[in-house]
């Protein structure tokens, strides 16, 4: 009878030992599922607030009265509108912006003729995709003036 003891009792350490070999892989699966999903997350976060900073950035700076925005005394110049919507490029790389953009204003016109936005519009599948909006006047009216940056 003592020998039959002894037979369950190695059965049943081996047994056990199964399952605290089962719970230690599985914590580890755990443990590597959350620090894979966290920066994962931080990565996607970091490229959206990167494309915030550049927006804001770009709306601030076209939206100034320096020599590469757009306003003059507070209302938007259409001159410095016109001359911004010919010279996209060299605009964008001047105000330090290394996404493409354009913005919209309501009632715009180029060169005397109606149009509906200034920059580079997209024209394929993209990932990150945002809209800044802000308020200024436009034809002595204020107007709603919206940049899109993507990457």
């Amino acid at each position: 009878m003592v020998k039959s003891i002894l037979i369950k009792s190695k059965n049943a350490q081996v047994w056990s030992l199964d399952i605290v070999v089962a719970i230690v892989i599985f914590v580890i699966g755990i443990v590597l599922l959350y620090v894979y999903a966290i920066n994962y997350l931080s990565r996607s976060d970091e490229k959206l607030e990167n494309l915030f900073y550049e927006g804001n950035l770009a709306a601030g700076l076209i939206l100034s009265d320096d020599t590469f925005g757009i306003l003059s005394d507070g209302k938007i110049n259409q001159t410095k509108l016109d001359d911004f919507s010919t010279s996209y490029s060299e605009k964008k790389s001047s105000i330090g912006v290394t996404k493409d953009f354009y913005f919209e204003l309501e009632g715009l016109e180029l060169n005397g003729l109606p149009a509906t936005y200034v920059g580079k519009i997209n024209n394929s599948q993209i990932e990150d995709f945002i809209q800044i909006t802000r308020i200024t006047v436009y034809n002595n009216k204020p107007t709603k003036f919206q940049l899109y940056i993507w990457k």
